[in-house]
């Protein structure tokens, strides 16, 4: 299944990227007003094409080490979006990762999938690797965050 679930949702790559633009509600930009407050979208291909990776089953990709990506969240912090803070939502990698679930979700949806390539089980499972795979991957960007040590409003602080 994982081989027709990376086929599938490489075919909607667009799609899925462009909901994801859209699903996200992010904090503006707190460095300057001009700034749109968007996630570039070279960041969100990345994380996508890590999450094909993971569930393709080729070994993953370590954000820490190894081969780099062009793009990490803590680019894009405080340049084109910033975290809210004293506020329980709002924090960029929270809402990046909810808003990807949805976007690729949004694929595997029945209005979506007139085929019928999926039941609701096969669904329900790709949905699961889909937010393991994402939650692995904010967990990386997360752990490299600077804005997370001394934030004490950053729902990832560590003392």
């Amino acid at each position: 299944m994982n081989k027709r679930l990376v086929s599938y949702l490489r075919d909607n790559r667009d799609h899925i990227i462009e909901n994801w633009l859209t699903e996200s509600d992010l904090p503006p930009p707190v460095v300057n007003s001009d700034s749109e407050g968007s996630v570039p979208v070279v960041f969100l291909e990345e994380v996508f094409d890590h999450v094909l990776g993971r569930i393709g089953g080729r070994e993953a990709v370590n954000l820490l080490a190894g081969e780099s990506p062009r793009m990490h969240l803590q680019d894009i912090l405080g340049v084109t979006c910033a975290c809210q803070t004293e506020r329980e939502r709002g924090y960029v990698c929270v809402e990046l990762h909810e808003a990807g679930v949805r976007a690729f979700g949004a694929v595997l949806s029945d209005n979506w999938d007139t085929q019928h390539e999926f039941t609701d089980f096969d669904r329900e499972q790709s949905l699961r690797l889909i937010n393991e795979a994402l939650a692995w991957i904010f967990g990386q960007e997360i752990f490299r965050c600077p804005h997370r040590i001394g934030k004490d409003d950053c729902p990832f602080y560590l003392n």
